[in-house]
């Protein structure tokens, strides 16, 4: 209970007003009781405001607010300055210090509140966008369901949002109105975008029939896919000749100047001989050592185990920079020239068609495995997939280079990307997508596993030789992949590491290694899908 302390006088005719607070380190709760008086002596009009009333006398002091004096503030305590509040009430409440319970800053505010302009993630935007355009962009999106990489280079950046006429779409983060306008571009252009789609599956497929491996499809049809889409809607079933045409245009100029260099070249007779003598010098060269293998493998299980902890990622950064200095990669390659024993068939792998491995040869010879390849052959590959071929050697030296490349061990010159070889080979036997009993070895392959096993292609062609099925003649080829899912995903692991080598990338960073891994397996099913789909559509025609 409050009460006011006798000869006081209040500085003005308005009512004093006694404050029961609490004292400082208690929460702020208790008993709170409001009491009015006025010079005629009238009691207060409007009822105790109770609170909870847990507390003690101790914790219950009375300080007066609206008196000219300081005799009712006790002695202990220092005088209170007296504040005035946005709606011109006075104010008695003591600022607590930062360190105290229960710290309210003072005063509070209780004006409007500024509004914060919010920022978006460029990136964040389009995905929102891509996402919302929903079915019919399968083949330019990822596998989240965002797009690719160079979906946005080649695509949305220049065709749709047209960076050069709009810079402020491209910041790294932009203001809410900003993405309101991207999302709207975007999403007002999905027919487009679809036919867009449409136009890649064609040129594709008939890129497949024409059997044409130059340079990347996505770098080089993107943006013509686009193009046409504008002009012509989405393909229809007339549309063949077109998009061969497209190809024929596109590749005619690309291909024929380092091509036909390359034919001039070897045409030359001279020229075949002093290859084939290098080549013989160096498969001879090529020797395996007696390390031992074991540390090898065992690290191999690091690399390709969980890492659920950041000390554990580095340690397995730090497993793999060992094992690009161990011999075991560069001792496996050679003795496949002349021996069989090995932890693995290179032949069952899909790698060569012989064990021991044949030397290659110049030019002509099977090249339907990797390690059959002729050194020629492989030359023409790298041309062909080149985007960048004025920062190649010249035709000359790189037929040398190819030759060393050739005879190394698993066709390969370095030793990080060998490594990278012998991890894939790890990966590869433990993938069985149609085999349930199969129980994969490493953290990794398991994911992969798990993702091929959900793939509706891989469902259905299990559910088929369950059920004792015929299979349909043009799916045979995929399911006898899929049943020994090794030899194209080693197939391809291979050609990308081939690439690697010519460029001279490394393979030093184990995450780019796995994701190496994972990459190589998703494109193997893209490729499974798009042959399914084309036999489909085939079907339908008929």
């Amino acid at each position: 209970m409050s009460t006011t302390l006798p000869g006081v006088k209040f500085a003005s005719s308005v009512a004093g007003i006694s404050v029961v607070s609490r004292a400082a380190n208690c929460p702020p709760s208790g008993l709170l009781t409001m009491t009015s008086s006025s010079t005629s002596g009238q009691s207060a009009l409007n009822p105790p405001v109770r609170r909870n009333p847990t507390t003690t006398p101790r914790d219950l002091i009375t300080v007066l607010v609206g008196t000219s004096s300081t005799t009712a503030v006790p002695a202990i305590r220092k005088p209170k300055k007296i504040r005035v509040n946005t709606l011109g009430m006075p104010s008695a409440s003591r600022t607590r210090a930062a360190t105290e319970p229960n710290f309210y800053p003072d005063p509070v505010s209780a004006g409007p509140v500024t509004s914060v302009a919010v920022r978006l993630p460029r990136r964040a935007v389009i995905d929102r966008a891509w996402r919302a355009v929903g079915d019919g962009v399968e083949v330019l999106s990822a596998d989240d369901g965002s797009p690719l990489t160079r979906t946005v280079k080649r695509i949305i950046d220049p065709l749709v949002l047209r960076l050069r006429s709009n810079a402020r779409y491209s910041t790294p983060v932009v203001a809410d109105d900003v993405a309101a306008e991207m999302h709207a571009a975007i999403t007002g252009q999905a027919d487009t975008l679809r036919a867009t789609a449409a136009w890649f599956d064609q040129l594709k497929r008939e890129r497949r029939r024409l059997r044409i491996t130059t340079g990347n499809a996505q770098e080089l049809y993107f943006p013509l896919c686009f193009e046409l889409a504008v002009t012509r809607g989405a393909p229809g079933r007339h549309d063949r000749a077109a998009a061969k045409t497209v190809l024929r245009e596109v590749h005619s100029d690309r291909d024929r100047t380092a091509i036909e260099v390359l034919n001039r070249y070897i045409a030359d007779g001279r020229v075949v001989e002093a290859l084939s003598e290098q080549l013989a010098r160096s498969w001879r060269d090529v020797e395996a050592g007696n390390e031992i293998s074991g540390p090898f493998l065992a690290g191999l299980a690091a690399v390709l185990g969980r890492a659920d902890s950041h000390n554990a990622v580095v340690a397995r950064q730090r497993v793999w920079s060992a094992l690009l200095a161990d011999a075991t990669p560069y001792n496996f390659g050679a003795a496949a020239h002349h021996s069989v024993d090995l932890p693995w068939s290179i032949v069952a792998l899909g790698l060569s068609s012989a064990q021991p491995q044949r030397p290659p040869m110049v030019t002509g010879g099977d090249g339907e495995r990797p390690l059959d390849r002729s050194v020629v052959e492989r030359v023409r590959a790298t041309l062909r997939r080149a985007l960048a071929r004025e920062e190649l050697p010249e035709v000359p030296l790189l037929c040398a280079e190819e030759v060393d490349r050739s005879c190394a061990p698993w066709g390969l010159l370095g030793e990080d990307r060998q490594a990278t070889l012998l991890a894939g080979i790890e990966v590869a036997v433990d993938l069985a997508p149609l085999d349930e009993s199969a129980h994969p070895r490493h953290d990794l392959s398991r994911q992969i596993q798990s993702r091929l096993r959900k793939e509706a292609y891989v469902l259905h062609a299990r559910r088929y030789l369950v059920g004792g099925g015929s299979v349909h003649p043009h799916q045979r080829h995929v399911v006898d992949e899929l049943a020994a899912f090794c030899r194209p995903y080693l197939s391809r692991l291979w050609a990308r590491l081939h690439g690697r080598d010519v460029w001279q990338e490394s393979c030093a960073d184990v995450d780019e290694v796995r994701a190496l891994l994972e990459g190589v397996s998703r494109s193997v099913s893209l490729d499974h899908r798009q042959r399914i789909k084309a036999m489909l559509e085939a079907q339908a025609r008929q």
